[in-house]
């Protein structure tokens, strides 16, 4: 089996701190042209609305997805801020495809690596 792309790693590690989030762009990847309102992007990904509008919040920061707001709520679509985003993202979809295993086994390190935890533990409270 070929290594797993060097960039692609560094991506994910920058940018896709869980599973769901990673489930999160598969379905947005999926279907490209639907609008997810959080409801039902979280029943599709299995997890809590109020997590999955979190995750919505942080993806849309990082330029990974389009955000709008409404009176009833937050929804989204698939939608990259540049051209480098897409491509990265697209790869990152297609090696989710081929190699889901490897993918979650590195979400998993990512979480569990203790500088990362540190650092987030400071973007969190200055969010706050």
């Amino acid at each position: 089996m070929e290594p797993f792309p060097e960039d692609l790693a560094r991506f994910m590690y920058d940018n896709v701190e869980s599973i769901d989030q990673l489930e999160i762009l598969r379905i947005l990847g999926e279907r490209r042209e639907k609008e997810w309102d959080c409801a039902a992007l979280a029943e599709a990904v299995q997890a809590k609305p109020q997590a999955v509008k979190a995750h919505l919040i942080a993806m849309h920061a990082r330029g990974l997805l389009v955000m709008t707001a409404s009176e009833s709520g937050l929804s989204c679509r698939f939608g990259l801020n540049t051209a480098e985003l897409e491509i990265m993202v697209l790869r990152l979809l297609q090696m989710y495809k081929e190699r889901p295993v490897t993918m979650i086994k590195m979400v998993y390190a990512r979480a569990q690596d203790p500088l990362r935890a540190f650092a987030d533990a400071f973007r969190i409270r200055k969010q706050d």
